[in-house]
């Protein structure tokens, strides 16, 4: 049995190429806490898009907590001498190569909410909320999502705490429902 097994292994693992798996994006809003930042956000953001100091931290907190890394993390650290070089030095121009190597990494810095989202679906992550739109928080955790998905720092959420979340809240709404119904 052993050697019949053998030789079919050697015949059809020629003959049909390994597939891997599709990805299935981790739905980012049913982590812990970002359906929270979402409401704040529709709530508190100004007319420009500012946030108030505030919601800055519990975004910076969640995103700590969720990639382990937050958006200053992502960022490129200039030399504290670096304004006091000539823009005709060589020193100045490899610390400019160096932040454009750097920004080349990130591919969601520039791009639009609809570019970003589709950027970050490809890396297993979707940002898009139930009605197919892009999140509100999608540009303050795009970069930590992007660097943690392409490993380039912090980590990845867990998916099965984010599928046990969701696990728990529909058993949570279906218990409720069920006791209004007995009353």
């Amino acid at each position: 049995m052993k050697k019949r097994y053998a030789e079919w292994l050697k015949l059809t693992a020629a003959a049909e190429p390994d597939r891997a798996l599709p990805l299935v994006p981790t739905r980012v809003l049913d982590l812990p806490g970002f359906d929270t930042i979402e409401r704040k956000l529709l709530l508190y953001t100004t007319a420009r898009s500012e946030l108030p100091p505030a919601l800055e931290v519990e975004v910076n907190d969640l995103s700590k907590k969720t990639f382990g890394i937050t958006m200053s993390d992502t960022m490129f650290a200039f030399p504290a001498h670096y304004n006091a070089l000539h823009e005709a030095s060589q020193e100045r121009w490899d610390i400019d190569d160096e932040f454009y190597e750097h920004e080349e990494k990130y591919e969601t810095s520039e791009a639009t909410d609809d570019e970003v989202v589709a950027i970050l679906a490809d890396l297993g992550l979707d940002f898009n909320d139930s009605r197919g739109f892009p999140l509100r928080c999608t540009k303050l955790f795009s970069r930590q999502a992007e660097a943690a998905a392409k490993g380039l720092l912090g980590k990845m959420p867990d998916r099965a705490a984010a599928d046990l979340e969701v696990w728990g809240n529909a058993l949570e709404e279906a218990a409720r429902l069920h006791m209004n119904k007995k009353r």
